[in-house]
């Protein structure tokens, strides 16, 4: 990236902010999310606030932008899923297209692994569109693992199929005979 890139935790009043920069993701790249623009876009900024209010603070859930010179280029999320607290989960990672193979994704990764490590995850998993080949790529290079799928998701209307991926943050829990059951196991999304 250059001179004049963040990648910064969200703050309480970002509610347009990340509404902006969700709504260009869904834009861009829609077979990349399970959500819709038109579902995202109905929103009431209210709901956009609570989201950014919640992303802010705690150990439970952590939403980062990416900002050039000022300007949303990228998000992701990461959050505690209530069937496994000892895990965080990745979703929502998007990277606007002029800020593509400039390491942006690299940076979004890192800052939600970083934080994932602060408030003591023993391991990070993410759901990535089968087709999403760049996305893969970029967690293949933090570590990450295919560790399920190709599976379709019945509960989306497009009928995508993803690859489950995974990180133990820890030589112990990379060596524990558990981390595999845990990771692959369905969870509940606590932040929803």
């Amino acid at each position: 990236m250059g001179v004049g890139t963040e990648v910064r935790r969200v703050a309480a009043p970002d509610g347009a902010r990340l509404r902006e920069v969700r709504l260009a993701a869904l834009a861009d790249a829609p077979r990349a999310f399970w959500q819709t623009f038109d579902g995202e876009s109905a929103r009431p900024l209210d709901d956009w606030h609570r989201r950014a209010a919640r992303g802010a603070a705690g150990d439970a859930h952590a939403m980062f932008l990416l900002e050039r010179d000022g300007e949303p280029v990228g998000m992701i999320d990461v959050h505690r899923p209530s069937m496994a607290p000892e895990f965080r989960e990745l979703a929502a990672m998007w990277v606007a297209p002029a800020a593509r193979a400039t390491g942006a994704a690299d940076l979004l990764i890192g800052a939600a692994l970083d934080w994932a490590r602060s408030v003591g995850a023993v391991g990070v998993r993410l759901w990535v569109e089968v087709a999403n080949l760049a996305a893969q790529r970029a967690y293949r290079r933090h570590g990450f693992q295919q560790i399920g799928g190709p599976d379709r998701d019945h509960a989306d209307p497009a009928g995508k199929s993803y690859l489950l991926m995974a990180l133990p943050l820890s030589p112990e829990t990379a060596a524990s005979p558990t981390f595999l059951a845990r990771a692959s196991a369905p969870w509940t999304d606590e932040s929803a």
